[in-house]
């Protein structure tokens, strides 16, 4: 039988966190409901190095979707590093995405070379996100990010669905590219003019986004 098992962290400890904790929330959700998969959501306080280790140890989950800070050599959880080079053989024969700012800049390849992840896709840069500040306690409300999740769940959903890592950073950057254009159109609804930056973050993304290993691996 193939792994069909995912692991999600989903730290909660600030504004940045709390978007990306809300993009998996209702994935997390309905994949839960249609039973294929085996969920293994390891979330808020409970997104920490331990928790972390153990599950992957206990789980061995095929696909890891790591969400939270992260800098050139680490990802980091709640309030502490869950991934770095101490624990970076974890990842073997693993494919992961890292939705964390910076973290493939050195640890991609880390993931690969030292690591034995089979495919690791992240950004070589910040990830952007525009927010908007009145609804930051509030994210299921905020129109912008709304906007950010739709290139994440491309992602993410083309991963589960059996395509190759390559075909799912392309299907993302399809998407990310068809919202620039959208959001480069003066009759777009965008009341507070936050339309100029949500191109930019995109296009940043856009840019950013690469894939390490083997990219024709599947989950």
């Amino acid at each position: 039988m193939p792994n069909k098992t995912i692991l999600f962290t989903r730290p909660n400890s600030d504004l940045a966190t709390a978007c990306l904790n809300y993009f998996s929330k209702n994935l997390v959700d309905e994949l839960r409901k249609i039973g294929i998969f085996t969920i293994i959501n390891i979330e808020g306080r409970n997104a920490n190095k331990e928790e972390f280790e153990k599950a992957i140890r206990k789980a061995n989950p095929r696909l890891l979707i790591i969400n939270g800070h992260g800098d050139e050599t680490a990802i980091y959880g709640q309030k502490e590093q869950i991934l770095g080079k101490n624990n970076i053989k974890l990842l073997n024969h693993r494919i992961i995405y890292a939705v964390a700012c910076e973290s493939s800049e050195k640890l991609g390849d880390l993931a690969i070379d030292e690591g034995g992840a089979e495919a690791y896709i992240g950004y070589e840069a910040k990830f952007m996100i525009v927010v908007d500040p009145s609804r930051s306690s509030t994210p299921d409300k905020d129109r912008n990010i709304k906007v950010f999740i739709k290139p994440y769940m491309a992602l993410v959903l083309s991963l589960i669905s059996g395509l190759s890592v390559s075909k799912a950073i392309e299907n993302t950057k399809s998407e990310t590219i068809s919202l620039i254009r959208k959001y480069g159109v003066q009759s777009i609804r965008d009341k507070y003019g936050d339309a100029p930056l949500i191109r930019f973050a995109l296009f940043w993304d856009l840019m950013f986004l690469k894939g390490y290993g083997n990219l024709n691996a599947v989950f």
